[in-house]
């Protein structure tokens, strides 16, 4: 346990010595520089696509998922 631990802080203590830096991902970003542009910002309700439903008894599952089906009753699958 002793030689993983002091192998892990020996690696660390290595990584942290680094001569170089991490490369930039992100680019600096300024709100105040016009070659950035402006985002799209619409708005979007939240609940734009909800149908209110009522809870209904069991009903028979096979029938459902023919209904549901994109194919045709008995092509297979």
């Amino acid at each position: 346990m002793k030689i993983a631990s002091i192998a892990i802080l020996a690696s660390l203590f290595v990584a942290g010595c680094a001569a170089t830096t991490p490369p930039d991902i992100l680019p600096d970003f300024n709100p105040a520089d016009p070659v950035m542009g402006i985002r799209d910002a619409h708005y979007h309700p939240v609940i734009a696509d909800y149908h209110h439903r009522e809870p209904v008894d069991p009903q028979n599952w096979r029938r459902l998922n023919e209904e549901r089906s994109p194919s045709k009753p008995g092509a297979g699958s």
